[in-house]
């Protein structure tokens, strides 16, 4: 007897979801230096650590510049998870093997440069310069004495005047200080429920406190430094948590995850949609939801929150409103657009109207006494 397919009457097609492009963190951090670790050349610039223990089997010796610089990465609280190292050939300038490194291995968000002497006021600018064309942040220290005075040509007062909103630079006068902060920053930024952090007053270990003056701690906010101080005999705190711009690190780093996952998810939507997104008010739709995933998420680590829109009105939102998800996204109608943008099958502009949750840094409190 013929043996007769049932596919010729039901068939079963199984179709699964396509698969979402895995999510960079933003709690990478990058030590580059000089020392050749095992397997690293010019054409191999980078190798990836959990620890110090991954140090030692890739080479370092525990007296070298990288090996010192990721021991105050790893010993902050909370600890960063991984580290990128990077390698800085002979005679390199050290923005061009950052550029290396990035090419090489671009899942890391902040970087530092550990060599053997303290990085030159031009040294440190040229980084910077770079770090600013891409989105990461880099962090130094320097404890030169021009930065205490009303210098005007220090290293602080340079990148200030500039506006670098991706630098932070730390006043201190132990080496690899500004390693310890971006441990902090990249232990800190996990991801996690209510997980949005502040860099203020937070203990910076293997950093010894600076003996400043009120008046070195002012010239130093001025400058948009930030500085390593002991608070009332007991609190050792790192103040004041900004960038040469003088924005705060914690909005800088927030909108760049923000703004990351909003282009992923909207890319998402794009490489795992089977059939065509329409040329209408719903198909933008799909996108506007792709950005509400994105806020959501943000508010979810505490990074938005609601709050009243004071800002000019945007589409449907006008000053005065409440923001009651902590953003509010939108998209231009479909019929509003020129009959080009739909030839060419490009989306009605999408706004992204957000409220930052901000943070506390001071407070004045008034006790009444009968």
């Amino acid at each position: 007897m013929a043996n007769l397919k049932i596919d010729d009457i039901v068939n079963v097609v199984v179709s699964t979801a396509s698969a979402v492009a895995p999510r960079d963190g933003f709690n990478v951090g990058l030590i580059l230096g000089k020392t050749v670790g095992t397997g690293m050349s010019a054409a191999n610039r980078t190798i990836v650590v959990t620890g110090l223990d991954d140090m030692i089997d890739a080479g370092y010796a525990s007296t070298d510049p990288e090996y010192l610089a990721a021991a105050m990465y790893f010993g902050q609280t909370p600890r960063p998870s991984k580290l990128v190292v990077g390698l800085i050939v002979t005679d390199e300038p050290y923005a061009d093997a950052l550029a290396a490194c990035r090419a090489s291995n671009s899942d890391w968000y902040a970087c530092y440069i550990a060599t053997a002497t303290a990085l030159t006021s031009a040294e440190i600018s040229a980084v910077a310069a770079y770090v600013e064309t891409i989105i990461a942040s880099f962090f130094f220290e320097d404890g030169t004495a021009a930065d205490i005075t009303s210098a005007t040509t220090d290293i602080f007062s340079v990148l200030k005047g500039l506006g670098y909103r991706r630098t932070f630079g730390l006043y201190s006068g132990t080496r690899y200080a500004g390693a310890a902060a971006m441990g902090f920053a990249m232990g800190a930024n996990d991801g996690t429920n209510n997980s949005a952090f502040t860099m203020a007053y937070k203990t910076l270990v293997g950093v010894t406190p600076d003996d400043l003056t009120v008046t070195q701690v002012g010239v130093l906010q001025g400058k948009n430094a930030n500085y390593y101080v002991t608070r009332g005999g007991v609190y050792n705190v790192l103040e004041k948590g900004v960038t040469a711009s003088g924005d705060w690190y914690d909005e800088v780093i927030g909108l760049d995850g923000l703004a990351y996952n909003i282009q992923r998810n909207c890319m998402d939507l794009l490489a795992s949609t089977r059939t065509k997104i329409p040329y209408t008010d719903a198909g933008a739709m799909q996108f506007v939801l792709a950005c509400n995933a994105a806020c959501a998420d943000a508010v979810r680590t505490g990074f938005l929150t609601p709050g009243v829109w004071n800002k000019a009105q945007v589409l449907d939102l006008e000053p005065g409103d409440t923001m009651t998800a902590g953003y509010v996204c939108q998209a231009e109608s479909v019929g509003s657009r020129p009959a080009s943008e739909k030839a060419n099958r490009i989306c009605p502009p999408i706004y992204c109207c957000v409220n930052l949750s901000g943070a506390i840094h001071s407070a004045t409190i008034k006790v009444d006494v009968q």
